[in-house]
């Protein structure tokens, strides 16, 4: 039952539109220069997708990519925390001591 679960997010990771892992790259790193060009949640989301994507078997052309994944993944993922917390600095706050 696990293995099953495992192999279907394993699945779900792979997207046809992406064949391989040079388009999924590519991907990223045009997203990357957007994000530079103009910083946004969204942006930063979609690259960590992206770099979460890139990490699905059919992408392990060579033992590079996975690790080069794993890298991507947690610059993303601080780069995704980092909007998150800049997002809540400038959502008002629901103080009703007023």
């Amino acid at each position: 039952m696990m293995q099953l679960q495992i192999k279907d997010e394993a699945k779900s990771l792979y997207d046809p539109d992406l064949p391989d892992a040079n388009a999924v790259l590519s991907a990223i790193c045009c997203v990357s220069v957007q994000y530079v060009i103009s910083p946004s949640f969204e942006l930063a989301k979609l690259a960590f997708s992206l770099a979460n994507k890139l990490s699905a078997p059919q992408y392990a052309e060579s033992k590079l990519i996975p690790q080069i994944a794993q890298k991507l993944q947690c610059q993303w993922n601080v780069i995704l925390n980092d909007q998150i917390h800049a997002l809540a600095m400038t959502m008002p706050s629901n103080d009703t001591s007023h």
